[in-house]
């Protein structure tokens, strides 16, 4: 089956409107009261965006009732930072077209067999995926393609409509701060996240993203705030994501802590960070958080539920080395 780039072919309002008849729906659907339309909107323009010749791998496979689309860009960020050539595949999808739960995959395999090769030949040689856990032809279509399973995530989210019953006294972390938060990232090591998972990254480089991240959130705008306790050398953090172009748009002004780290020394503090960053949160004027973390990570999710979090959704996270 041969591939030709998509975007080649069809303008992006095109490629939507096709896209949306297949029932895709946007990352944060399952928050009652968001506008979906509008999240699933963003959510298919950014899959459709320009992107530089050099990262475009987004195809159209066959034709007819065999076409397929399979929606794959190279991550320049992440492929600098591990020294390889690292793409994240977003959909193999039968356009124009409503997703058959039980669909044979055989023709989406080999359209995304086709595009693996064309992706080799771009200096590729990683592809990872994040899987709605609903999506199982996608699943199907992965395992048989060589990929495997690194992760499974879960989204936890709740309204931020009452103040916490205890305070604690925490900050802002500062470019000072970096040197012992990042120490932080690096020692409390999170054995399930799909970088520690993946024995194809080794684990000096999974450390080095975490410190890396820590910075970046710092230092470099990754993160809107990073909430720390109020002592010096604090080796405990939760960065947070503000979405605020977002929320006009969703109809609900929702918020995201994002990566988290505490020490030993700092025992029991995961939870009264998660507890003033929400109260930072509704102070900027969020109504609603959400979070994301491993299936495996019970004491974060029991933290979670303690501040009265709920469950959204699950999602896979799967890779193929080429």
């Amino acid at each position: 089956m041969s591939a030709q780039l998509l975007m080649e072919t069809l303008s992006a309002d095109q490629a939507v409107g096709l896209l949306k008849r297949t029932g895709m729906s946007g990352p944060h659907a399952f928050i009652r009261g968001l506008n979906a339309d509008y999240d699933l909107d963003v959510h298919l323009h950014q899959l459709l965006r320009p992107l530089p010749s050099s990262d475009d791998l987004r195809f159209t496979c066959g034709a007819g009732n065999d076409e397929r689309w399979v929606l794959m860009e190279r991550l320049p960020w992440d492929s600098q930072f591990f020294g390889r050539g690292i793409a994240r595949l977003n959909a193999v999808v039968q356009p124009g077209h409503a997703q058959d739960l039980r669909a044979d995959v055989s023709v989406s395999r080999t359209a995304l067999q086709a595009t693996l090769l064309q992706a080799a030949t771009h200096g590729i040689d990683y592809v990872f995926s994040v899987v709605p856990s609903t999506d199982l032809p996608a699943l199907r279509t992965l395992h048989q393609t060589g990929f495997e399973l690194i992760e499974t995530r879960c989204y936890y989210h709740r309204p931020l409509s009452a103040g916490p019953g205890e305070r604690h006294a925490v900050r802002l972390a500062m470019p000072e701060d970096v040197p012992s938060l990042a120490r932080s990232a690096r020692t409390m090591v999170n054995h399930f996240d799909r970088f520690h998972a993946d024995p194809e990254i080794t684990t000096e480089d999974a450390d080095r993203l975490m410190e890396r991240w820590v910075e970046a959130s710092i230092c470099d705008g990754f993160a809107d705030a990073t909430i720390v306790p109020d002592v010096p050398e604090p080796e405990a953090f939760c960065t947070a994501k503000y979405h605020r172009q977002h929320w006009e748009g969703w109809g609900l002004r929702l918020a995201q802590p994002v990566l988290s780290a505490v020490s030993s020394r700092h025992k029991g503090w995961y939870v009264r960070i998660i507890s003033e960053l929400d109260e930072h949160l509704r102070n900027i004027g969020a109504e609603h958080s959400f979070l994301i973390t491993q299936l495996t990570n019970n004491a974060v999710i029991r933290c979670w539920e303690k501040l009265g979090y709920h469950f959204g959704k699950g999602e896979h996270v799967l890779r193929r080395v080429l």
